[in-house]
C-alpha cells in the first residue's frame, strides 16, 4: 500500500474514524494530501496565485504543531484538518509558481 511510505506518525487518536475503520494517516497528513488533490484546480486560477500566500497559510500549521509539541495546549482532529488543508494548498501554491518560473526561465 502506498501510504506506507508516506511519513506520518499514524496514531489512532489523532485519525479520523468512519464507524470501526480508522483512516490509516493522521487527520493533518489527510488534509495536506487532500490540499495536493486541488493542483490541477489551482493551475487553472494560477494568475491569481502570489508567492506571498505561501508562508500565510503555512504558518496556521507550524502555529498549532509546535504549541502542541510544547504542550501549551491540545489540538483536535478539525484543527489539524484545517491547517493540513492551508498547508497541501500552501505546497500546491509552491508547485505551481515553481514550475511556470522554471518553464519561463528554461523555455
Amino acid at each position: 500500500m502506498i501510504l506506507k511510505w508516506i511519513p506520518c506518525h499514524r496514531k489512532q487518536e489523532r485519525s479520523f474514524r468512519i464507524g470501526s475503520y480508522t483512516f490509516p494517516l493522521c487527520a493533518r497528513c489527510t488534509a495536506i494530501l487532500v490540499g495536493y488533490l486541488l493542483l490541477p484546480i489551482l493551475f487553472m486560477f494560477s494568475p491569481f496565485l502570489y508567492w506571498w500566500y505561501i508562508p500565510i497559510l503555512m504558518i496556521p500549521l507550524l502555529v498549532d504543531g509546535y504549541t502542541q509539541k510544547w504542550k501549551w495546549r491540545e489540538s483536535n482532529n478539525v484543527l489539524r484538518f484545517i491547517t493540513g488543508l492551508l498547508f497541501g494548498i500552501a505546497h500546491t501554491i509552491l508547485i505551481v509558481l515553481s514550475v511556470q518560473f522554471l518553464t519561463k526561465i528554461l523555455i
